[in-house]
């Protein structure tokens, strides 16, 4: 009797999905008056006094609980990087559900 195993053909993508997967779920299940609270500790913004990043963590909470106002003053940049994640998660999950492609 052979033992049944769990093969994947892309290992790498399943992980990469996996990944997305969590962040998504991250995003969506922290309340965003936690993240208001968090302490700013971008590198950038100390030493330079700009980054083009800062607030996408707060802005993507806000973003994927559908307050699109503080996600916008957060940072502009989560209406291209939120879309842009799910696109990268639905690409991953789909390839990975994918036999041998």
């Amino acid at each position: 009797m052979q033992k049944a195993e769990l093969r994947f053909s892309r290992p790498g993508i399943f992980w990469q999905a996996v990944l997305l997967l969590s962040a998504v779920i991250a995003l969506v299940t922290v309340p965003p008056a936690l993240v208001e609270r968090l302490p700013s500790v971008c590198l950038n913004r100390h030493i330079f006094g700009f980054c083009p990043a800062c607030g996408s963590l707060r802005a993507l909470v806000h973003l994927f609980h559908g307050a699109l106002g503080p996600a916008l003053r957060h940072n502009p940049n989560c209406l291209l990087t939120g879309p842009v994640l799910l696109a990268l998660l639905f690409a991953r999950l789909r390839r990975a559900a994918l036999p041998g492609r």
